[in-house]
């Protein structure tokens, strides 16, 4: 990717971090609507994921990263990199949007939602897809029974974002995150390995 300079690229390639690299497709972005496509494929499906943890239903977890990504293109001009990043910025849309969803649910219950997400897996055996995705059912059963903190900790935790970001998405302290993960594990461990899943591993800083 090259700088781009008064709507000119240099001559040089010059290599870009991911933070830098992010910035620059912000500002591009910012410029005109039609350059957020790098920005939507760069985290369409982590939006995706996350939402699918939180709403148990594939097809409304599309829909509403749909409408994500369309708050986070209206809201873009008047994005400022303070908090942390652009990612930080569009999963507190993506965690307040799922919350008015789990609202709205709770006001008007319907039928039960699907369990599964159908996954691409031509490769695997249909032994291997069906224990991926009964651990996955055990897995958010249990993530169901956990407060709600602890629950959003681990579901921001599991769609990749640092004990920063989930600091901002949530409005706590990066403190308070760590110690509510740590809850949330003791929880979960003893359970997950009845459940027979053998190990729960997250990664955080």
């Amino acid at each position: 990717m090259r700088l781009m300079r008064g709507g000119l690229a240099q001559s040089s390639e010059v290599p870009l971090d991911e933070v830098s690299e992010e910035r620059l497709l912000v500002l591009r972005a910012q410029e005109s609507p039609h350059a957020f496509e790098p920005l939507y494929l760069r985290y369409r499906d982590a939006v995706i994921n996350y939402c699918f943890y939180r709403l148990g239903n594939h097809g409304e977890a599309e829909d509403a990263a749909s409408v994500i990504f369309i708050k986070a293109i209206r809201g873009l001009a008047d994005f400022r990199d303070r908090d942390g990043s652009f990612r930080t910025w569009l999963f507190r849309i993506a965690h307040n949007e799922v919350v008015d969803r789990l609202r709205h649910r709770a006001r008007h219950p319907e039928l039960p939602i699907d369990l599964f997400r159908e996954r691409s897996g031509s490769e695997r055996s249909p032994e291997d897809l069906a224990a991926d995705a009964d651990a996955h059912v055990r897995i958010r059963t249990l993530l169901s029974t956990l407060p709600p903190r602890e629950r959003a900790v681990l579901e921001l935790r599991a769609a990749d974002l640092d004990t920063h970001q989930i600091a901002a998405v949530l409005g706590v302290t990066e403190h308070n995150v760590r110690s509510t993960q740590c809850r949330a594990l003791a929880r979960m461990r003893t359970s997950l390995t009845q459940a027979g899943v053998l190990s729960l591993e997250v990664v955080g800083d």
